[in-house]
């Protein structure tokens, strides 16, 4: 728990970005919990504490305020992106593999939305003939593409045929 780390507890630091990374760091400062808001309550209800961490990380210091201070590990955007926080390993790990799941299954799910897009494209063709007569244009289009790269290849492979065959005729 964020509340119960010393200096130079061990903190793991997971940017979640484009390229994602670990980083390690070390407590430098002695958290003291807060309370998350400082209104007062309902009867009963217990406020929520929070703790400000200072850490080192190589050989720079980052704040990484109002975490939970009851929680092992935490989502922060303190300091302008989304990062994962923790001071134990094995959440940092269950939380990676948690996260390679979620990409994983997006992965595996492309056929099944492919499928899903072309299905739309035909309701749309059907509700829209306008929509229709563009994928028809698309489709021809394409096909027309298709079509002239395949006469320049076979331009090319005469061409080369004809220079071959006037050098064997000059000699």
């Amino acid at each position: 728990m964020f509340q119960s780390v010393r200096p130079n507890s061990q903190i793991f630091i997971l940017h979640k970005g484009d390229t994602p990374r670990i980083e390690l760091g070390s407590v430098a400062n002695q958290p003291m919990a807060r309370a998350k808001y400082q209104l007062p309550t309902a009867f009963g209800q217990p406020q929520e504490m929070v703790v400000d961490l200072i850490v080192k990380v190589g050989d720079r210091t980052v704040n990484y305020n109002s975490l939970p201070a009851q929680l092992d590990i935490a989502d922060s955007a303190s300091n302008g992106e989304s990062i994962v926080i923790s001071d134990n390993r094995e959440a940092m790990n269950a939380e990676i593999l948690n996260l390679k799941q979620k990409s994983t299954d997006i992965i595996n799910s492309i056929d099944f939305h492919k499928g899903l897009v072309e299905e739309y494209d035909k309701i749309l063709s059907q509700l829209n003939p306008e929509f229709a007569e563009k994928q028809e244009q698309k489709q021809e289009l394409d096909t027309l593409k298709a079509q002239m790269a395949e006469m320049s290849r076979s331009i090319s492979a005469l061409m080369e045929t004809n220079k071959q065959l006037i050098e064997k005729l000059q000699h």
